[in-house]
Parts: structure tokens; C-alpha cells; sequence
């Protein structure tokens, strides 16, 4: 497995799971979820869906850049 892999799609290949099993998981397609795990940020629907099915483990900050998780770090942890 790639260093720079999508969380999503290490979480899915950890599991033996092909990007067909998560898209019926999170009733959406495979074309959809090579697009996640790419980097392409899923509506909101989806993402709920993928945190719930990663318990937690794969976030909407997987989807943000370095500075931007960065940003909303810092501001979870003045909060």
C-alpha cells in the first residue's frame, strides 16, 4: 500500500473489501467511491455514511488539506 493513500481507501484495503463492497455500504457506486478515495470530498449524505461504517476511523478531514486540518485542530482544541 501507497504512503500517500486515501485513509478511506487504506481502510478498505486493510479490510479485503473492493470499492464495490463500500459503495453498496454506503449506497452510492464504485466509479463514486475510486473518486473519494482520490480525494474528491463525498456529499454530505455519503460522508455521514463513511464515518459511520469506518466507525470513525476515516473523517471529513481526510478530505481537507494538511493546513486546513491544521486550522480546524487548533480550533477544536481553543474550543
Amino acid at each position: 500500500m501507497e504512503e500517500f493513500d486515501h485513509p478511506l481507501k487504506r481502510w478498505r484495503i486493510e479490510r479485503g473489501l473492493k470499492a464495490a463492497d463500500v459503495a453498496a455500504k454506503i449506497r452510492s457506486t464504485r466509479q463514486a467511491v475510486s473518486r473519494y478515495e482520490s480525494g474528491r470530498r463525498p456529499k454530505q449524505p455519503y460522508l455521514d455514511r463513511i464515518v459511520v461504517m469506518t466507525d470513525g476511523e476515516v473523517t471529513a478531514s481526510d478530505w481537507l488539506g494538511k493546513e486546513a486540518a491544521d486550522v480546524v485542530a487548533k480550533r477544536q482544541a481553543s474550543a
